[in-house]
């Protein structure tokens, strides 16, 4: 570039991006006029410097910049010129050092102003960043550079809808850079502006079997998931090439958003193929399992939760899953060692604990159970299964009251979370004064399905409640709800047959009752079939 002053300068903003990339194209530079004989030396070794930097010798043009500088303290362009040598090196603090020392001498330079806030957005400083270049774009409002680089100190400050209309704006200049196009998508993606996504997936297409593209399609393959858009992350997945280093992160991206939208077997065989093409991931085998278990086959999903233990034994939150799935399956022996065994990895952290309290209620120590909840209470007041592993033992017990007093604290605390009001109201159900407590009852359970709209203990609840007060057509509806999200739940399967043979369908009942009789039996065997979903309310 060529400054206001025409005094030759090296562009470093002219490829910033992310992280920075600087150009190595020199812009234009022109000759210091009127320079003094003292100047001389000093010219000589700025010049001698730029011709250097131009063949890549970044390191001998910054001495001859830093001699020119010595020479001539009082001249900016020489400064500016070692920021920018410097800012070629990565030599961030050094470079801004110099920029704003430029800045101080020649106060109304836009390029000065420009470079300055290039480093700035590098080193994370947003608030100098967009003062020099609103300070830029006050004078000079159509500067385009300044504004590509507004946008992306939008994009880094979290003003997705400013930064995505700015980045928008200057669409050409920032597709020529892959980093420069993850920064508009992220922007458009997270501000919701949907409109924006088809033009620059076209754009990615076309330069989709560029090398140095792969990185940012993977990186915006990514972003699309985690945005919930899972037509465009099948879209930009598909155009990774197969070898790019970045593909697997983008596919278990992706896989997470398949499970996350019920498309369990498509997120199967990609996780499947991740792995057939050589991806360790605890992450990867923890997922797989998760699928396993919503497509009832627990054998393959105790197989891949141990192997995302094996991956990484220290996540402790991969535990959790293959405990969980060990109880319901009645292996209590191969639980508690899992649970000792992560509590021996992880003594100060409460999930262990609560997975202990977990297993005592099964085995019906409930003062162990107790006192595992509380330890994990005391380590971590935050943690919601413990508070609920204390009102589940006062269930137990039959200690109501103290049931109740604790899940109305967790509702308090964990006001979105429906698995309080879920326990609420069953205990008020199951109180003496049930009666009288039906109306409060049902409004917890509402608010909990609101919170879950797919929880089968909650419809079931209101199942239960309906057919209590014999509104057996509601008591249908709720039951088969529950049994959408849960169809192995043999509870669920005896409640409706009761109400389908109040209701008179004779044939239904007994269709529904045959099926309760084999889940009874296969899960006080412990070789059902049936399975929860992973995470699953």
């Amino acid at each position: 570039m060529t400054s206001l002053n025409s005094t030759p300068v090296l562009r470093i903003s002219h490829g910033f991006g992310i992280p920075l990339v600087v150009s190595h194209v020199l812009a234009t530079l022109l000759i210091v006029q009127n320079v003094t004989a003292q100047s001389l030396p000093a010219q000589d070794h700025a010049a001698h410097g730029i011709s250097l930097a131009r063949e890549g010798k970044l390191l001998a043009a910054e001495q001859e910049l830093r001699e020119a500088v010595r020479t001539a303290p009082a001249l900016a362009p020489y400064r500016a010129q070692l920021g920018s040598v410097l800012g070629l090196q990565g030599k961030w603090n050094e470079a801004l050092e110099n920029f704003q020392k430029a800045i101080d001498l020649a106060p109304e330079n836009l390029d000065f102003r420009r470079e300055t806030a290039a480093v700035e957005w590098q080193l994370g400083l947003m608030s100098s960043a967009e003062k020099n270049l609103q300070y830029v774009l006050a004078r000079h409002p159509g500067d385009s550079g300044a504004t590509l680089l507004l946008g992306l100190v939008r994009e880094r400050s979290g003003d997705y809808t400013s930064a995505a209309q700015l980045l928008d704006s200057q669409f050409e200049l920032v597709i020529s850079q892959p980093d420069r196009t993850v920064a508009l998508f992220h922007s458009v993606v997270q501000s919701g502006q949907r409109d924006k996504i088809p033009r620059i997936v076209d754009a990615l297409k076309l330069r989709a079997n560029d090398k140095q593209w792969a990185n940012a399609i993977g990186r915006c393959t990514q972003i699309a998931a985690m945005g919930g858009d899972l037509q465009t992350s099948e879209v930009l997945f598909a155009l990774i090439p197969d070898d790019d280093s970045g593909r697997p992160a983008a596919g278990l991206q992706l896989a997470q958003l398949l499970y996350r939208n019920a498309q369990v077997s498509q997120a199967r065989d990609l996780l499947l193929q991740l792995a057939e093409r050589g991806m360790v991931s605890a992450d990867l085998e923890a997922l797989l399992g998760n699928c396993y278990e919503s497509e009832r086959r627990p054998d393959l999903a105790l197989q891949a939760y141990q192997r995302a233990i094996n991956v990484d034994p220290s996540r402790v939150d991969h535990y959790e899953d293959l405990i969980s799935l060990l109880l319901y399956l009645h292996k209590t022996n191969e639980a508690i060692a899992l649970v000792n065994h992560a509590i021996e990895i992880a003594p100060n952290d409460a999930r262990p604990w609560v997975w202990k309290g977990n297993v005592s209620v099964r085995t019906n120590a409930s003062k162990d159970a107790m006192e595992s909840y509380r330890h994990a209470a005391k380590l971590d007041s935050s943690n919601a299964d413990a508070i609920l592993g204390v009102a589940v033992v006062y269930f137990i017990a039959g200690q109501s009251d103290a049931a109740i007093a604790e899940y109305q604290a967790g509702i308090a605390r964990f006001p979105n979370d429906p698995r309080f009001y879920i326990g609420c109201a069953e205990m008020l159900l199951a109180s003496p004064d049930s009666l009288k407590l039906q109306k409060q009852a049902e409004s917890l359970l509402q608010k909990a399905v609101r919170l879950t709209p797919q929880s089968a203990e909650a419809h079931y609840q209101l199942g239960q409640l309906a057919m209590q007060q014999s509104r057996l057509k509601e008591a249908e509806a709720e039951l088969s709800l529950s049994l959408q999200s849960d169809p192995d739940r043999s509870k669920t399967h005896f409640a409706l047959s009761v109400v389908y043979r109040r209701m008179g369908r004779t044939d239904d009942a007994t269709k529904e009752f045959a099926l309760y009789q084999n889940l009874k039996h296969a899960e006080e065997g412990g070789t059902t079939s049936a399975m929860v979903p992973a995470g699953k309310p």
